[in-house]
């Protein structure tokens, strides 16, 4: 167990730092990395877009900016999802680096393309 972890943490600088022979090497020697490097990034993917609707939902009802406070409303009622506000801030300023969102004087407010992003993941759990 324990050396699954130094394997976990010395993937991580390689990740950091960029070096890439490093980390497909490490992807060749250890495969089950990219499992959880792979469920990592979809549990991101999954938070981002979770935000994402509930900022569009808030967007669409305030005609305006959305507070933060608005948004983990958002997300709490109409998602039943339990986020703090220092989750929700990691998130959004995660997502504005990617241009799907931007922060404005008294809220933030998505981007053309986080819209986009917004609304097709709002379709797809009409389905």
């Amino acid at each position: 167990m324990a050396k699954k972890k130094k394997i976990r943490d010395d993937f991580e600088i390689y990740f950091k730092r960029g070096d890439e022979e490093k980390i497909k090497q490490m992807l060749v020697d250890y495969p089950w990395l990219l499992d959880e490097q792979q469920r990592r990034m979809d549990s991101d993917i999954g938070q981002q877009n979770e935000i994402l609707a509930a900022l569009g939902v808030m967007e669409d009802e305030l005609n305006s900016p959305v507070p933060i406070d608005e948004i983990i409303f958002s997300l709490r009622v109409d998602f039943n999802i339990q986020k703090k506000r220092e989750e929700v801030l990691e998130v959004l300023n995660n997502i504005k680096s990617l241009g799907y969102v931007k922060k404005e004087e008294d809220g933030w407010s998505l981007t053309s393309e986080g819209g986009r992003m917004c609304d097709q993941f709002l379709n797809s759990k009409l389905v």
